[in-house]
């Protein structure tokens, strides 16, 4: 009885590491069902029988890849003492290795990147909220680098400053159009592109910082 358990254990793992893999390298449309079973070695049974319909297995697949990212590039520190400037190093420093992470915890990346390109409506809710808490997060870090003063309006600047080139990277290196990007782009040790990226981030937050200081000083105000 616990050899058939831990069979049965074995092959839905397979399948959903063939499904994470297949997604991840062609995307929901490319990714059939049979692909999916020639990666894992298992027949179209064990896929309905475990997962049921492919869009189920698709869920599976976003969660356990998500769960993978998370784990290996957290976006914050696990003792939750760090100042404002290093917890926007690490969160930077998450999304760009996620990018560059070429094993399974960069797979959740690459399926992001086919959802901005074709997204699934049966996953729109998982993709809003990982959007909206990423960006919750992100804002949560530029009003305790910028403090007082600081608009809505500051912070959707500060955060399409910050966002844009670091979901950018992800976007360019599994998107659609990923073929035309120049190697020389991922050429960089991944760590030494956070770091710089994350310096360029830190002064254009500084400056903005200065710019509302200005404008207080000037009684234009803040939100």
């Amino acid at each position: 009885m616990k050899t058939t358990e831990a069979h049965s254990g074995d092959t839905k793992q397979k399948v959903l590491e063939a499904a994470c893999k297949v997604f991840s390298e062609v995307g929901y449309h490319e990714g059939t069902v049979a692909r999916i079973c020639e990666e894992a070695g298992a027949n179209r049974a064990a896929v309905n029988y475990y997962f049921g319909e492919k869009e189920n297995l698709y869920h599976e697949v976003w969660n356990h890849t998500y769960r993978l990212a998370q784990e290996a590039h957290p976006l914050q520190s696990t003792s939750g003492e760090a100042s404002p400037e290093n917890r926007l190093r690490l969160f930077m420093r998450s999304l760009i290795l996620q990018a560059f992470d070429t094993g399974p915890a960069g797979q959740f990346a690459r399926v992001m990147a086919f959802e901005m390109a074709d997204p699934m409506d049966f996953v729109s809710e998982e993709r809003t909220r990982v959007r909206e808490d990423l960006f919750e997060f992100f804002m949560g870090i530029a009003r305790d680098m910028i403090g007082g003063g600081v608009s809505r309006e500051d912070l959707v600047l500060c955060r399409i400053m910050v966002l844009a080139p670091s979901l950018g990277i992800g976007i360019r290196r599994f998107g659609c159009h990923a073929k035309r990007v120049p190697h020389e782009m991922f050429a960089f040790n991944p760590e030494e592109m956070a770091e710089r990226m994350f310096r360029f981030a830190l002064a254009g937050i500084e400056d903005l910082r200065a710019s509302i200081r200005r404008r207080d000083a000037a009684g234009e105000g803040g939100a």
